[in-house]
């Protein structure tokens, strides 16, 4: 790839980042709950830079998500010792997202962050705000990639355009 396109992707990436962000921090004071958080931010990443990845889809992005912070959730009510839970929910998490085929790498950092929190919220105080942060980053990536890439993201490959279209060439009987 020419350093000119490059420069182009990651120059919309950065700046679709910034916006995602910041509606991200709005949401936060509309909802009066944070929906930011590290793992969602390298959802963002892949979301942005490799929508065609296995691991960027929808289905691997909400649920990975949900799926492991569920987990962090119950692990803190049945393994309150912080090295022990954390190590078995971390684990866990890998082992289900495979096992449920929703593995999604920014999402096994959900443990982490919930143990290492040191916050026993309820549950929802971690649930809700995880779902609403992955569900808007889908959607928030659809709208990126279909105005600025022309990718249908999430459901396929670039679409070609009539200028992107190999040109028909006429045979001579």
């Amino acid at each position: 790839m020419h350093f000119k396109h490059r420069l182009r992707d990651a120059t919309f990436a950065g700046i679709a980042a910034f916006v995602a962000i910041v509606c991200l921090s709005y949401l936060k004071s509309w909802a009066h709950f944070m929906v930011l958080s590290a793992p969602l931010g390298a959802t963002l990443v892949l979301l942005l830079l490799l929508p065609s990845a296995p691991l960027s889809r929808p289905k691997h992005v909400i649920l990975g998500h949900l799926l492991t912070t569920c987990l962090a959730v119950i692990g803190l009510e049945w393994l309150p010792d912080p090295v022990l839970g954390l190590a078995t929910c971390f684990g866990l998490g890998i082992t289900l997202m495979v096992l449920t085929d929703t593995l999604h790498p920014p999402a096994g950092a959900n443990p982490l962050l919930i143990y290492l929190s040191g916050n026993h919220l309820p549950p929802m105080d971690f649930i809700l705000p995880n779902l609403t942060g992955t569900l808007f980053l889908v959607a928030f990536a659809s709208l990126y990639h279909w105005a600025f890439t022309h990718r249908r993201y999430p459901f396929g490959p670039k679409v070609a355009h009539h200028n992107d279209a190999p040109a028909k060439h006429k045979t001579h009987p």
